[in-house]
C-alpha cells in the first residue's frame, strides 16, 4: 500500500513522530513542538520536546510490552533518556541542528572553526574563533619543515564545555610552501593526535570533557579545510564532540554496535557548511556518514538481538532539504534555475543512500512474516523570509522589552507583555495571564480579547515584497480541532493562539541589536527595527515545514506491506494517526490507550 498522508499540527520533528507512534495529536501526546513550555513556569521557559518524559500518550511498543512483546528503537526520536525495562534501545534522535539553539542529547558540544579570518557563526555564538599563527617556539620533530614552523594554540571546545588544550603547528613538508598541520597536546610532533594536509579528516580524537557539572567523555575529528602556501590562509574545523560513552540498553550492546556500525554521531553539521566553514562535499560526508551508521546499526540489532516490534530513523533527508530545497523550488525566491541540477544531485544522493539502507535493512527479516511501514513525519515547502515574530507583536503592543546594549540580551517588561510565543516561534503564542502564569498581567475577563488581538495581528503580517499575507490561519485555543488538535492529556501545553504560516515563511525568534553609526565615527547601539530577514541559499535553511497540513507539499508519504496488506492506492490521502490504529491488530498488540486516529480497514485484507 502506498499512500500520501496528512500530517499532524504543528508539522515539526518531536510532534509529528509522537503522533505516528501514539495515534494521538498534541492535545493527546504533550508534545506541543520541538520545545515545550509547561504550565506555571515563566512564559520564557522551555524545554527540549524530545526527552520521552514529556510524552503522555501511550506509544506501540508500549501497548506492545503490555502484550508481551520485545520492542527494538534504533536512533527513535522523544525516546531520550533511554529507559526500557524489557527490549533493546540504541541512541535516541533529537531536536535536528538548528539555527537558534542548541539541544545536544548525547554529545558533549558543537562544532568549531579557528580560522585566520572571521567567518560568521549561526549557532553558538563563540565557536568561530580567529587565530594567529606566529613563530614556532620549543617545539620538537619539526626539524624536517623547509619554512620555518608556525603555530597557535585552540581550546577544543572553545565554549560551552571545557575540554583540552592544543597546540597547532603549521609546517611546509615540501618547497613549494606550508602544506601541514600538526595537532599536540604540548608542542611534540612525535605525541601528534592529527597531522592533516588540506582536505584530510583526522582520525577519532578521543578526549575528557567538563560540562553542566559533569566529566563527560568525548571524540571528536580535526579537518584541514584550508592551508595556502604562504601560511596566511588557516581553517581549522573541528566536528561535534560526539559522546564517547554507552549510549544502549543495555549498556553493554553500546561496544557491539560500534563495531559492526562505527561511532554514534548525534548530528551533521549544517550550519558548518551555510557559514562557510566546510565545503558542501564535506557536509554530505557527514550526511552519508549518518546514513551508513543507521542502517549498519539496525540490521545488527535486528540480527542478533530478541525483538517482536522494531522502530529505526534516521533524519538526513530532512537536513539536506532544510539546506537546498528552495535551489531546487522555481517559487522560492533563492531558485536559479543555472544551479539547480548541482542542488537536484546532492539530494538525490541523500535519498539514494537511504533507500540503498532501506534495502539492507530488509535482508534482515522474513518478508512473508513481517509487517513493514516506511513512513516520513512531513513533506517541504520553500522558505522565503524569517518574519522576526517578537517585534511584530511588540509592534502590536502585545510584548514590550529593551535589549541590553552591551550582550544583546531580551529584557522583557512583563507587566506590560501581554503574550509569548513558544521559542522558536512556530505555532504557540501564550498569553501572560493572571492566576496562571508567574507574572501574569491580562485579566482572565479579557482572554479572548487578547487572543483576538494576536490573531489580528498574525494575520495582518505582509511579505516586504509582495504584500501579500503571510500567515495561513490563526486560531484561538478552543477551536484547535480546527488544526486537529483535541483535548486531552496534553492540551494545557498548546498555546492559547495556534497559527500556521503560509508556504515561504519560518520566525526567527530574535530580536537583534542594530547599529547606528554617526559621522564623527560614533556609535549607538538600538534594537533591529527590521520585521524580516531574507533567507540565503547556501547560509540560510532555504526549506521548512511550517505551514497547513492540508497543503499538499506538505503531505507525508507512506508505504505499508507484509502479510494482510492489501495492495491499493489510496485516492485520498491519509491520516498519520490512523497507522498506530492500523498497524496494532497486525501486530497483535492492544491499540495504543490514548490513539485518537482510526483503524483503516479499507488497507487490511481482512
Amino acid at each position: 500500500m502506498f499512500s500520501r498522508a496528512i500530517i499532524t499540527f504543528p508539522p515539526l520533528t518531536a510532534a509529528a513522530w509522537s503522533a505516528i507512534v501514539t495515534g494521538a495529536a498534541t492535545g493527546s501526546t504533550g508534545v506541543p513542538s520541538l520545545m515545550v513550555h509547561f504550565p506555571g513556569e515563566p512564559l520564557d521557559q522551555w524545554h527540549t520536546s524530545f526527552d520521552r518524559r514529556v510524552q503522555l500518550a501511550e506509544t506501540l511498543w508500549e501497548a506492545g510490552l503490555r502484550a508481551g512483546k520485545l520492542p527494538a528503537l534504533i536512533n527513535w526520536p522523544v525516546t531520550w533518556p533511554l529507559g526500557l525495562d524489557r527490549g533493546v534501545q540504541v541512541a535516541a534522535a533529537l531536536n535536528p541542528p538548528f539555527r537558534f539553539f542548541y539541544m545536544p542529547l548525547f554529545d558533549v558540544a558543537s562544532s568549531s572553526f579557528f580560522a585566520t579570518r572571521r567567518y560568521p557563526c549561526n549557532q553558538v555564538p563563540g565557536r568561530m574563533v580567529v587565530v594567529r599563527p606566529q613563530p614556532a617556539r620549543d617545539w620538537v620533530g619539526l626539524e624536517d619543515s623547509h619554512l620555518p614552523p608556525l603555530e597557535f594554540t585552540i581550546d577544543v571546545p572553545p565554549t560551552y564545555a571545557r575540554g583540552p588544550r592544543y597546540r597547532v603547528a603549521v609546517v611546509a613538508r615540501s618547497e613549494s610552501g606550508y602544506d601541514e598541520v600538526i595537532v599536540a597536546p604540548d608542542p611534540d610532533a612525535r605525541a601528534a593526535v592529527a597531522r592533516l594536509p588540506p582536505g584530510e579528516l583526522s582520525p577519532w580524537v578521543y578526549e575528557t570533557f567538563e560540562t553542566g557539572g559533569q566529566v563527560r567523555r568525548g571524540r571528536f575529528r580535526f579537518q584541514l579545510v584550508a592551508l595556502s602556501p604562504d601560511g596566511q590562509d588557516v581553517r581549522l574545523y573541528v566536528t561535534a564532540i560526539n559522546t564517547a560513552e554507552p549510549y544502549t540498553v543495555p549498556p553493554e550492546l553500546t561496544a557491539e554496535v560500534e563495531k559492526a556500525a562505527g561511532p554514534y554521531m548525534e548530528v551533521d553539521d549544517p550550519w558548518a557548511f551555510m557559514d562557510g566553514w566546510i565545503p558542501l562535499e564535506a557536509f554530505l560526508a557527514q550526511l552519508t556518514a549518518h546514513n551508513q551508521w543507521w542502517w549498519r546499526a539496525t540490521s545488527y540489532v535486528l540480527r542478533t538481538q530478541p525483538w517482536d516490534l522494531a522502530f529505526s530513523w534516521v533524519g538526513t533527508i530532512d537536513h539536506i532539504e532544510h539546506v537546498l530545497y528552495g535551489g531546487i523550488e522555481p517559487r522560492s525566491r533563492t531558485y536559479d534555475p543555472s544551479t539547480a541540477d548541482r542542488w537536484w544531485a546532492a539530494i538525490r544522493r541523500v535519498y539514494q543512500e537511504v533507500d540503498a539502507g532501506v534495502g539492507e535493512i530488509l535482508k534482515c527479516v522474513d518478508l512473508d512474516r513481517t509487517v513493514i511501514l516506511a513512513v516520513s513525519d512531513h513533506g517541504f515547502t520553500h522558505l522565503d523570509f524569517f518574519p522576526f515574530i517578537k517585534y511584530a507583536l511588540a509592534e502590536a503592543g502585545l510584548m514590550h522589552f529593551t535589549l541590553d546594549p552591551d550582550t544583546g540580551q531580551m529584557q522583557v517588561d512583563w507587566s506590560r507583555t501581554k503574550c509569548y510565543p513558544l521559542e522558536p516561534g512556530h505555532a504557540h503564542i501564550f498569553i501572560n495571564l493572571k492566576g496562571r502564569d508567574p507574572q501574569g498581567c491580562v485579566d482572565p475577563a479579557d482572554y479572548e480579547r487578547v487572543q483576538d488581538e494576536i490573531i489580528d495581528a498574525l494575520l495582518r503580517l505582509k511579505d516586504p515584497v509582495t504584500g501579500e499575507t503571510i500567515v495561513a490561519a490563526a486560531v484561538r485555543k478552543q477551536d484547535a480541532r480546527i488544526l486537529g488538535i483535541h483535548p486531552g492529556p496534553g492540551f494545557e501545553r498548546v498555546g492559547d493562539v495556534l497559527y500556521a504560516w503560509k508556504p515561504g515563511y519560518m520566525a526567527n525568534p530574535y530580536v537583534y541589536r542594530a547599529g547606528v553609526k554617526y559621522f564623527d565615527g560614533t556609535e549607538r547601539i538600538t534594537v533591529n527595527r527590521e520585521l524580516f530577514e531574507a533567507s540565503r541559499l547556501l547560509h540560510n535553511f532555504t526549506g521548512a515545514h511550517l505551514t497547513l497540513p492540508t497543503v499538499r507539499e506538505m503531505h507525508a508519504a507512506v508505504i505499508l506491506a507484509g502479510p494482510g496488506i492489501r495492495h491499493v492506492w489510496p485516492d485520498q490521502p491519509i491520516d498519520l494517526i490512523d497507522l498506530a490504529p492500523t498497524l496494532a491488530p497486525l501486530l497483535g498488540i492492544p491499540t495504543p490507550r490514548h490513539a485518537e486516529g482510526r483503524l483503516r480497514a479499507e488497507l487490511l485484507e481482512s
